[in-house]
């Protein structure tokens, strides 16, 4: 593609230019094109949708319509959202809240710090290696 568009500046004109853009979202020339259906096809067609639709509403109704979909929906939601209010609490006496335990082990601003400076280590050691291979190769 770039050599035909620096010829084209080149040379100026349309005798050598290779159109990349236009040939390629051009129609595949030994593609077969499909057969348009027959009114009778059709028809076939239709029939079969508006049964396969039909059976969909039978059973549609026999899982009790709308009321009883949005109800099968409605408990199967109920399992997975809480709904106990945010100012409700149950106390059994002691008034104290029960004690937080602690956490053990490294914080994430340490890991994040720790990691960078590890990072910051690897490059500057990379580099004075390089720079080394260099003073060694121009000095032999």
């Amino acid at each position: 593609m770039i050599a035909g568009e620096t010829e084209y500046i080149i040379h100026g004109g349309e005798d050598n230019y290779d159109y990349f853009l236009k040939n390629l979202f051009k129609k595949d020339p030994n593609k077969q094109a499909k057969p348009k259906r027959t009114a009778e096809e059709k028809a076939a067609r239709k029939e079969q949708r508006q049964q396969w639709w039909g059976k969909q509403k039978e059973g549609f109704q026999k899982a009790g319509g709308v009321e009883g979909i949005t109800s099968t929906i409605g408990n199967i939601v109920g399992f997975f959202k809480d709904d106990t209010p945010s100012d409700y609490d149950i106390s059994m006496g002691g008034g104290q809240p029960a004690p937080q335990p602690e956490k053990k082990g490294i914080s994430k601003e340490v890991m994040i710090i720790g990691g960078i400076a590890v990072l910051v280590i690897a490059a500057y050691g990379f580099s004075v290696m390089q720079k080394n291979k260099k003073v060694q190769i121009q000095s032999a």
